[in-house]
């Protein structure tokens, strides 16, 4: 899926959201980390429905407490905080992370991050964990008419603590989902 250069309606990314964290529930429970979410992967049918692809870094979910082999897989600007840091017993909060730059991006027009270097990546987390830590949200600047309950999805999606970061199911149950509370500011 190749995303246009400016932002999207919310209505619109609300429409796209859905399909994806469907998606997402829908590997989650079958017990599958796809481990690459991002737009390139993101296939559009002739109906325009989204359907996620790519699963050559796909794997089973791992026990808690047990690692994955690699350290780091998947694309460095959709990549969790926590892979960055070199955390190699990870979850499905990784595609969780993805999935909230995704919305990041169809809501701004460009990418939350552009960070070329694992470092780089770092430095960028940084500034926007101290954003979030200040104000409880992400920054109105990017996202102006972004309703209240669209921060508080994406803020949510985007928590720096995997554990902290909301699921797909949980996601899908934000009241940004309910057309009349998600309107509302």
């Amino acid at each position: 899926m190749e995303l246009p250069k400016k932002p999207l309606s919310e209505d619109v990314a609300r429409v796209m959201m859905r399909q994806l964290l469907d998606a997402a529930e829908r590997l989650h429970g079958a017990g599958v980390v796809h481990r690459d979410i991002k737009p390139e992967n993101v296939l559009v049918t002739m109906f325009g429905e989204l359907k996620v692809g790519d699963f050559g870094s796909a794997t089973r979910r791992r026990p808690p407490g047990v690692p994955y082999e690699e350290c780091r897989v998947g694309t460095l600007i959709y990549t969790s905080p926590e892979q960055l840091e070199g955390n190699r017993c990870y979850g499905q909060a990784v595609d969780m992370w993805a999935l909230g730059c995704i919305m990041a991006e169809l809501l701004a027009g460009g990418t939350l991050f552009v960070g070329d270097t694992e470092e780089g990546m770092v430095a960028e987390m940084a500034k926007l964990r101290e954003q979030i830590a200040s104000t409880g949200k992400m920054d109105l600047e990017w996202f102006p008419d972004l309703s209240e309950a669209g921060h508080g999805l994406l803020t949510g999606m985007l928590a720096f603590d995997p554990d902290q970061r909301l699921t797909a199911v949980e996601a899908l149950h934000h009241r940004w989902f309910n057309n009349n509370e998600a309107s509302a500011s």
